[in-house]
């Protein structure tokens, strides 16, 4: 197996354990996160047969991510922000559309693209310390990675448009309230509550479970536009120079 910077692998009774381990940069994402993530996807995971349920989660229990790196960001060329964006997108699609069961365990703080990962899961459960944020619009920025379209899937458009318009941060009890995440444990009870779940899915068919999961996701609709405006969005916000602007303010005050 391979020696990954950014990730860390176990595998367990046929469930891959997937832990985003950045903890230099409070697990944040950037490109090469991302491209390691696709790897991981492609090489460790789809070529598996044995694998039957994902779990991505992470070793920082009050961090699970704080999103894109901002720092990296400030940096980005402008002209390149339409083909980070479709990067993202591509990168978490691949994410969504695994054959197997996918269950995110979310301990603390989760912003941004983190949280545009998890909407791309088929189960969330979450430690009673976990906090949820979508607040590119507090940086002059939209969404990157799908969230104005998969969240929309899962809380409605009303309660979409709040957390994306607003930027505010939500704890887990108001996530599990609006059908955000599946179910809320305490912190020290997270992994054992996930496997307990994954173990029940392991122990069910696994081409019923594929199956079941290909037309559940025909069942949702994607607006192949929608992601397309998005990606385009952000290139327009990113060129203005509004939130380059605005990050540089915050890190300087940081």
């Amino acid at each position: 197996m391979v020696d990954y910077k950014f990730w860390q692998i176990k595998i367990e009774d046929s469930i891959f354990w997937l832990y985003l381990n950045n903890p230099n940069k409070k697990n944040a994402f950037d490109i090469p996160v991302v491209n390691e993530l696709e790897q991981i996807l492609e090489s460790e995971i789809k070529k598996k047969s044995d694998i039957r349920v994902l779990v991505l989660t992470t070793f920082l229990d009050d961090i699970f991510t704080v999103g894109l790196d901002i720092k990296w960001l400030v940096t980005l060329e402008e002209s390149k922000a339409g083909d980070m964006t479709r990067k993202l997108q591509e990168v978490f699609t691949k994410f969504e559309d695994l054959p197997i069961p996918v269950i995110v365990a979310v301990k603390g703080l989760n912003l941004t693209a983190g949280f545009e990962l998890m909407l791309c899961a088929d189960m969330v459960i979450a430690a009673d310390n976990a906090k949820f944020g979508q607040v590119e619009t507090k940086w002059g920025m939209t969404p990157a990675a799908g969230a104005t379209q998969r969240l929309i899937r899962l809380v409605g458009p009303m309660k979409a448009k709040d957390l994306i318009y607003t930027s505010r941060i939500i704890n887990a009890q108001e996530a599990v309230k609006i059908g955000l995440i599946n179910e809320v444990v305490p912190l020290a009870e997270l992994e054992t509550r996930v496997k307990e779940i994954a173990d029940m899915m392991v122990k069910n068919s696994g081409r019923a479970i594929t199956l079941s999961k290909q037309m559940i996701q025909m069942g949702i609709y994607k607006n192949e536009k929608g992601f397309q405006m998005e990606s385009e969005s952000f290139q327009e916000r990113f060129s203005s120079g509004e939130p380059k602007r605005k990050l540089n303010e915050f890190l300087e005050r940081s």
